[in-house]
């Protein structure tokens, strides 16, 4: 075996352990996120979904990317009244979160491929909030209808066109600034003052 191969072996072994640390980190700070706002677990989507088996991955480019799901994550929770079935059924004042994870903002998730270096990316989490006001006939998807129907708007502001009855605020915080519970605690509050402040409408724990 050569060296650089050595070396190269070593530096993936650290990788993966680093991964496996920072992966944990994660998700113990979305469970926290999500319980700071009330919210439950509901559905997750990834860039490149996890492939459930090896057959014909070597023809694809992105096979490498398929088996870091969490790399893009975005994980979706809800905050409903007490209806049956709120995954499919709206009543105004309902809430969906989405807890956009990108683990590096260099990437590009709509075309696959890296736009800027590692060293002039970020790391950040994009969070963002649904509110009903309008609901539409159910059945009517969250995940389906209204998380792919409307787009994110810019930092910091609020999409109230892309789909009747709903609206969108997001806003980016970047994760080095997330380093113990009061700065994490810190956020999340200046987070929901600015989406409550610009959609008019308490978001409560």
């Amino acid at each position: 075996m050569t060296t650089p191969l050595q070396d190269a072996l070593l530096d993936v072994r650290k990788a993966y352990r680093l991964l496996a640390d920072y992966q944990q980190r994660m998700f113990e700070l979305l469970g926290f996120i999500r319980d700071r706002l009330g919210a439950r677990d509901y559905y997750q989507q990834y860039a490149h979904p996890y492939s459930q088996g090896l057959r014909g991955l070597e023809k694809y480019d992105n096979s490498g990317m398929r088996y870091l799901p969490f790399y893009d994550l975005s994980a979706i929770w809800l905050k409903t009244g007490e209806q049956e079935a709120p995954w499919n059924n709206q009543i105004a004042g309902d809430l969906m979160f989405g807890a956009w994870v990108r683990s590096d903002t260099g990437f590009d998730k709509h075309l696959g491929t890296f736009n800027k270096s590692p060293e002039d990316a970020q790391s950040s989490l994009l969070l963002s909030v649904v509110i009903c006001d309008t609901p539409l006939p159910a059945p009517c998807n969250w995940y389906d209808r209204i998380w792919c129907g409307i787009g994110y708007p810019e930092d910091g502001e609020v999409n109230d066109t892309d789909l009747p009855g709903y609206r969108c605020y997001s806003k980016a915080i970047v994760l080095d600034q997330l380093s113990d519970r009061t700065a994490i605690e810190t956020a999340i509050d200046n987070w929901r003052a600015g989406a409550s402040h610009k959609l008019g409408t308490p978001i409560a724990p």
